[in-house]
């Protein structure tokens, strides 16, 4: 036996984004493992049998990806990504033998699609400029001008919203909706300054439906989205089916072409109120109806891991067989699961399938009588586990031979509440083997979001953490989501207050309830995005730990309000106050107010390409407290990285990451 290493990380094979392939019900997924040689993520598909027995490889990969079986089941159409491109172009397979083709050759790619109903042609979403597909190309050996070849990079803005972290800055292209036919001329469908997300199509073709944001104020808000009918033969404009009153996304189109569910929330809940399922007439010709009675939980897999797998852009509920009930994932009290939602707006929701880990895709067959769910629990990252009738069946398990190498640690649950406050769920993981009786160092690990929860999936940070000798306590302060509306809620306009009362009584409970087995005098705090600003937050208001390391953290909501990618946006929970007129607000609301209170060894990690919490946050802290010289300090730039590179940046990135945790503790712990 020997301890897990962050190494690990290029042999963990990771499955997702999948389809069936009707009347047979194979499963055709990609599988996504790190490689040492390039650097990258080398993501391939693969094909699972009904029957018992290991999957095989369609391709070869390294960059396949969103396999889409046509409805005929004849055809795999699937993205391939050329080498240093960002999006991939669509390829095409018959199954029923020859080699794989290209069907869209354009010049920034594609991002996702979703086949034809008659299986002659597939609906993409590409980027486009003004000019769309006409956009011209530059020939073989045609020479680029002096000034067109230094100037190129440079980048005018005009609109509010003008970039995405992950994606970067948006410049004159859309994406935008082409009709792909197999044999035949693209057409392009929409035009215009806005992005189009999601696609779902009608039974009979007639119709799309998509997420966008049309009129005067399409580039104002990121983050908003109303539906809108798109008629295929182009015969007429985009019509919005559903209010501006309400944020809506992810389509699906009931069996009979009549209804269309989607995923909605609140925009003046900032986030912090519940996904929900809502349904409305394909026309509009009525309000939509929010679903799921008194169901206080989100819809959808909102559970955090760092081990993620291969993301799919399909909506995480699809319409069951007669049309009469929605099967989705939901999120609660550290899970995710499948839930049957019926269409009539009282009717009680109910469990299909939980269990002590975390659900993070699902693929069901057209009669609803078998599915397949992909799952992550504490101790493996990514299964395959089918369902039908008589129950749930493990069926493919890639990394259970390495995780068979290594004792992992495995996590237990406790209750506590602050004073006052609600009962909250936590979690402590301890190191699986330990050369003396001594207590053990204690990390407490806070979550990002923080419109999100903590739960029954894999962590390789915190399996790492427990091998060194660490026990991590890990909770779901309020905030949170999966407690209930109101539990996320409370910090709506306040951090800092009741979510911090939270996490320091769930760090006593662990120490209180472990009692010998935990060294209260050497503890650390650590946390990314918001769990970020929540580690500056506590050592600025607490002396009691003796080392911290804070990740892609917010430092002074005044320059957020500008630089962020959600912008002004976050205005809303300052009341619409702005800085210069008032400014109580966001002094009280920055960590870096209380920096003269930081005498905690303090590691700040932050990605230079950050633009949901750009890095002048990280240099701003490093800066003040370089100046202060009250603790040690020391700043980790990594550069050619976005907010998200604990989950899915550069690999050898996130193993010097571990890696240097390791070191500061080491020295400070």
């Amino acid at each position: 036996m020997r301890s897990i290493l962050p190494q690990d990380l290029f042999e963990f094979r990771l499955l997702g984004d999948s389809d069936l392939i009707p009347k047979t019900n194979q499963l055709v997924y990609v599988q996504s493992q790190a490689s040492t040689e390039d650097n990258q993520y080398h993501t391939d598909l693969w094909i699972l049998d009904s029957a018992q027995g290991a999957p095989r490889a369609l391709t070869q990969g390294p960059s396949d990806s969103h396999p889409r079986v046509s409805p005929d089941g004849r055809w795999l159409a699937f993205l391939r990504r050329p080498q240093d491109a960002a999006t991939g172009q669509i390829w095409l397979m018959d199954l029923h033998g020859g080699e794989p083709f290209c069907l869209s050759p354009m010049a920034h790619g594609v991002e996702s699609f979703l086949w034809r109903p008659d299986s002659q042609g597939v609906f993409a979403l590409a980027a486009l400029d003004a000019l769309g597909l006409q956009t011209p190309q530059n020939p073989d050996g045609a020479k680029e001008s002096k000034y067109h070849q230094f100037t190129s990079d440079i980048k005018i803005i005009t609109t509010r919203a003008h970039k995405l972290d992950g994606e970067g800055y948006f410049g004159d292209y859309r994406r935008q909706i082409v009709d792909y036919p197999r044999n035949g001329t693209p057409r392009q469908l929409t035009h215009g300054p806005r992005h189009h997300q999601g696609l779902a199509v009608t039974p009979d073709g007639r119709y799309l439906i998509t997420a966008s944001r049309y009129g005067e104020d399409a580039d104002a808000r990121l983050f908003d989205h109303h539906l809108y009918r798109v008629a295929t033969d182009g015969s007429s404009a985009p019509e919005r089916i559903t209010p501006i009153e309400l944020n809506a996304e992810y389509p699906v189109i009931s069996p009979d072409g009549k209804t269309v569910a989607f995923l909605g929330t609140d925009p003046t809940a900032l986030g912090y109120d519940n996904p929900s399922l809502f349904v409305v007439p394909i026309d509009g010709s009525a309000l939509p109806r929010r679903l799921g009675g008194d169901w206080d939980r989100p819809i959808g897999n909102l559970v955090l891991n760092d081990m993620p797998a291969p993301a799919t852009d399909r909506p995480e509920f699809i319409f069951a067989k007669d049309g009469q009930s929605l099967l989705s994932l939901a999120s609660s009290n550290g899970q995710s699961m499948v839930v049957q939602v019926p269409l009539e707006p009282t009717a009680p929701v109910s469990i299909l399938a939980q269990g002590p880990y975390v659900i993070y895709q699902c693929a069901f067959a057209n009669d609803g009588a078998q599915g397949y769910l992909f799952v992550s629990d504490p101790t493996d990252p990514s299964q395959v586990i089918s369902l039908d009738h008589t129950g749930q069946t493990p069926r493919w398990a890639p990394n259970r031979e390495l995780l068979s190498q290594m004792p992992l640690a495995v996590p237990e649950r406790f209750e506590f509440h602050a004073h006052g406050g609600p009962t909250c769920e936590g979690w402590i993981m301890m190191p699986p083997a330990s050369d003396s009786d001594r207590p053990v160092p204690v990390v407490l690990e806070i979550h990002g979001g923080p419109m999100a929860l903590y739960g029954w999936a894999f962590f390789l940070e915190f399996q790492w953490l427990t091998a060194l000798g660490y026990a991590v306590v890990f909770t779901n302060p309020r905030g949170s989501q999966g407690y209930g509306e109101a539990f996320c809620r409370a910090i709506q306009r306040r951090w800092g207050d009741l979510d911090y009362e939270d996490l320091i009584a769930g760090l006593d409970h662990a120490l209180a309830a472990y009692g010998d087995r935990l060294d209260p005098t050497r503890l650390g705090v650590m946390g990314g995005s918001y769990g970020g600003y929540m580690t500056n937050w506590i050592i600025g208001h607490n002396q009691r730990f003796r080392a911290a390391i804070t990740m892609r953290s917010v430092v002074d909501w005044r320059t957020m309000l500008g630089t962020g990618d959600a912008g002004p946006e976050w205005i809303e929970r300052a009341d619409g106050v702005w800085p210069w007129q008032d400014d109580a607000w966001y002094r009280q609301q920055s960590p870096l107010t209380y920096v003269e209170e930081m005498a905690t060894p303090l590691l700040i990690e932050h990605q230079e390409d950050d633009l949901r919490c750009p890095i002048e946050q990280g240099e701003m802290l490093y800066s003040t407290l370089r100046q202060l010289n009250r603790a040690p300090v020391k700043m980790i730039r990594y550069p050619g990285e976005s907010h998200g590179m604990s989950r899915n940046g550069k690999p050898w990135h996130r193993i010097f990451r571990l890696d240097s945790f390791r070191d500061w503790f080491e020295q400070y712990l």
